[in-house]
């Protein structure tokens, strides 16, 4: 990730498997390339069953950061599908706490945490994880207050998301890399 950087959200709510999707979004994530911004995409896991099927995001330097995302109409890319897309805005890193070293086998574990949620004791204090990315709303009119970013073994997986689902005010599923063929490494593991 870069030092002093912004991470842009973009969230998509779809049916549609890998194969169908990721050649229209690595068409949309192509149009940034040239925009100095690192990309990453994370596709759900069947576990979690949440809204959002995948999540992108898009690492700005702080000082090139523009709302490049939500001016323009991505949706033009999926024309031919059902795919919402929810612009979650952009965060700044906060936090990066590293509990135990990663294992082989881990998966994300994502977060998105409603204004109304000030206090993030209840998240850092939870077990199971190996690290913790925070990240807080950069603008006010971001769709939400903070962005919780977990690295958790997979056999611990489904325990802890079911820990963070005792809050009400959370929208939280599991992810993984979410390969896209013709792109260009998109893996932030």
């Amino acid at each position: 990730m870069i030092n002093n950087s912004i991470v842009q959200f973009v969230c998509f709510i779809t049916q549609l498997k890998p194969e169908s999707f990721a050649p229209d979004w690595e068409h949309y994530a192509q149009t940034l390339a040239n925009k100095k911004t690192e990309l990453f995409l994370f596709e759900q896991m069947t576990e979690s069953k949440n809204k959002f099927r995948y999540i992108s995001q898009h690492v700005w330097p702080e000082a090139d950061f523009n709302h490049l995302l939500a001016n323009e109409k991505p949706s033009k890319y999926f024309q031919e599908y059902a795919v919402k897309i929810v612009q979650a805005g952009g965060y700044m890193p906060l936090v990066n706490k590293k509990k135990h070293n990663h294992s082989n086998n881990e998966v994300k574990l994502v977060a998105f945490l409603n204004h109304d949620e000030y206090d993030l004791t209840f998240f850092r204090e939870l077990p199971m994880y190996n690290s913790l990315k925070e990240y807080q709303a950069y603008y006010e009119s971001c769709t939400y207050g903070n962005v919780l970013e977990y690295s958790v073994a997979e056999k611990d997986a489904n325990e802890l998301l079911q820990l963070i689902q005792q809050k009400p005010s959370v929208e939280v599923g599991l992810y993984k890399e979410c390969f896209v063929p013709h792109t260009e490494r998109l893996s932030i593991f």
